[in-house]
């Protein structure tokens, strides 16, 4: 509407619509909930550094349920994300990664990167010969380069859960 802001007028309703509103006794399906059947419970296995690398962790922390849609075929953990090396790509410090477990990934996907045996980081890799290299999603990060035996993907993000 002119004059005021951020102001709209519905002038026509779309024609399924008005027809849905002229019959109230049509019942909609109702809302599914959350937490129904069609979720997974899958493990935190701790923490991934976006940022500078940490100690990989191997152990269970605790359980996260995670809808179906997210969830591909094979098995999958989650990781909270500790850091700021991937804020480019919508990962921010304290979301919770969804992980494809895996040792393969394509050039410019987000896998947990093991490198060098004991560090954990989560990056986008490239592969550039016999070399790999982990860029960050920030410009404030190098981006590291690494011989391809120094590095081993140990699964590819497929999902973000992010509490506010």
């Amino acid at each position: 509407l002119a004059h005021r802001a951020r102001a709209l007028e519905v002038v026509k309703l779309p024609d399924t619509m008005s027809s849905s509103l002229a019959s109230p006794s049509r019942a909609s399906a109702p809302p599914v909930a959350a937490n129904d059947d069609r979720s997974m419970s899958i493990s935190v296995m701790g923490r991934i550094a976006a940022g500078t690398p940490i100690e990989a962790l191997q152990q269970e922390v605790n359980q996260i349920s995670v809808p179906m849609e997210m969830l591909r075929s094979g098995e999958h953990y989650a990781l909270e994300v500790h850091g700021d090396s991937m804020i480019e790509a919508g990962i921010l410090d304290g979301d919770t990664a969804i992980i494809q477990n895996g040792a393969t990934a394509d050039n410019g996907e987000i896998v947990v990167a093991l490198v060098e045996g004991h560090e954990a980081t989560l990056k986008r890799l490239r592969r550039k010969g016999e070399m790999i290299a982990l860029e960050a999603a920030n410009q404030a990060y190098e981006t590291r380069i690494f011989r391809a035996d120094q590095v081993r993907v140990q699964g590819r993000l497929v999902g973000l859960i992010r509490k506010y």
